[in-house]
């Protein structure tokens, strides 16, 4: 719809621009639940960073598993051009990969710096969401992770897109998804929140994304995402998340419980 903006001589990309701001509204969101939590700003910022390398290395290496066959069936051809090498390197993440590269640079950090895990993600995870639903419209404005032929109104042509076909209307699916991304985060930020240390606010939000990203890849159309049998890649990763989602909020529950019982 919208791939770039052209501001005097300086040409930017819309999925990047996105991404950043929803980044910055998200380590703001992190920082401010810090003093909430009890958790010093300063190890929420580190950690924010550790978790945003994580993101960009599990994002593209869970993208590279997406196209492995193609890969290596054209392996030679890539090689012999510098400019599929840095293409490759630099475009095609997987969110799912994302997610868990930067829970485990988190983990990295806390076992680093002997900070304790849990605190520290209960603060950061109602940011991800946000985030996520910026990214999803950085993903409408360039056409990419494209929903199926639909009919308008609904369906929407994406003809400045330089990856989604141009010849027919499409399912807004990255629209639905920045949506749902952001109920998520008003629901953990302003409701669940406030019963944080019953539950666990990772595993509410391995549910209800699994749930989301499950009934959503119905409506993608775009190859790349991967899939196998009758699912794509990230519904058969949402269908083990949810499980271990669950697994999360009783283990937090219990432990909630015993120290009542012990107090």
């Amino acid at each position: 719809m919208l791939p770039t903006i052209t501001i005097g001589d300086f040409t930017i990309a819309m999925y990047g621009l996105l991404i950043l701001i929803g980044f910055a509204l998200g380590c703001l969101v992190s920082v401010f639940r810090s003093s909430k939590c009890g958790v010093p700003k300063e190890d929420v910022f580190y950690s924010i960073l550790f978790g945003a390398i994580g993101v960009v290395i599990g994002g593209k290496i869970l993208y590279i598993l997406t196209i492995l066959k193609p890969l290596i069936e054209h392996f030679s051809e890539l090689i012999q051009s510098p400019e599929n090498i840095l293409g490759l390197l630099g475009g095609g993440f997987v969110f799912y990969g994302g997610l868990f590269g930067g829970i485990i640079g988190v983990y990295l950090y806390s076992k680093i710096y002997r900070i304790p895990f849990y605190p520290l993600i209960q603060v950061m995870i109602p940011a991800i969401p946000l985030i996520h639903a910026f990214g999803r419209l950085g993903c409408f404005c360039a056409g990419c992770c494209y929903g199926i032929p639909f009919d308008p109104p609904i369906g929407m042509m994406f003809q400045a897109s330089p990856v989604a076909p141009h010849d027919i209307t499409l399912f807004p699916v990255q629209l639905l998804e920045a949506g749902l991304n952001l109920i998520l985060f008003f629901v953990l930020y302003y409701g669940i929140s406030r019963v944080e240390n019953k539950i666990s606010l990772l595993g509410f939000y391995l549910i209800c994304y699994g749930v989301i990203r499950f009934i959503t890849e119905f409506f993608r159309y775009d190859a790349e995402r991967g899939s196998w049998l009758i699912f794509s890649t990230s519904q058969w990763i949402s269908l083990l998340v949810v499980p271990c989602g669950i697994i999360l909020i009783i283990r937090q529950y219990k432990r909630y419980k015993a120290r009542q019982n012990i107090n």
